[in-house]
């Protein structure tokens, strides 16, 4: 049986797209980022600890992989406490569900679950969130960074280094923006591990030259 040269066109640009794709996707490693964090990064002084600290949370929620895509649900009317809480759930390569529709508001003891929830998209190597510091067009953002969300999604990771130092400068300011202290300290929320508060550069990059 022949196939129609239009199944080949598509099957020829599904491996393409798939080529692609894999290419713009790079893994990591800690001394590789590091090394990165250290040339792209501004911090303050004697923060060697607070690198290690990055680099560990880069480990724990994207494993190192500039592709990464998490979806998390939120309650809305869930804390803002550390680590995992009720009410939350978690996904790999998601997409957004939770943006608000046009329908009419549901009293509040007809309102379904996903009104209460709220959706956040977690992209690229820091896992950094579509209501933050990017435009994905599935939710509404501050976009602090002025990207895309795409953008860091590929193997080139300058804009997110520009990105986290945008975060680091928001949050030591002299006076911090009330409201985007707020989504900044939300998103940390999400991503944040416990096991890497007290990680020490010494110990941490022990193997790295």
């Amino acid at each position: 049986m022949s196939i129609h040269p239009g199944m080949k066109m598509l099957a020829a640009v599904v491996v393409l797209f798939l080529a692609v794709s894999m290419s713009d996707s790079v893994i990591l490693n800690k001394c590789e980022l590091k090394q990165q964090l250290q040339t792209g990064l501004t911090l303050p002084p004697n923060m060697t600890d607070v690198l290690a600290q990055i680099v560990c949370h880069v480990q724990l929620t994207s494993n190192f992989n500039t592709s990464a895509i998490k979806t998390i649900t939120e309650s809305k009317n869930s804390g803002e406490s550390h680590g995992p809480r009720k009410g939350r759930s978690a996904k790999s390569q998601g997409k957004n569900k939770g943006r608000p529709s046009s329908k009419v508001t549901s009293p509040p003891h007809l309102e379904s679950a996903e009104d209460k929830n709220e959706v956040w998209t977690l992209y690229g190597l820091f896992q950094l969130s579509d209501h933050v510091v990017c435009n994905s067009t599935q939710s509404h953002s501050l976009n602090l960074c002025g990207l895309t969300c795409n953008k860091l999604l590929d193997d080139n990771i300058s804009d997110d280094l520009a990105c986290v130092q945008v975060l680091i400068n928001k949050m030591t300011a002299v006076i911090p923006d009330p409201k985007t202290a707020k989504h900044i300290r939300k998103m940390i929320s999400l991503i944040y591990q416990p096991e890497c508060v007290n990680v020490k550069a010494s110990t941490y990059f022990a193997d790295c030259p």
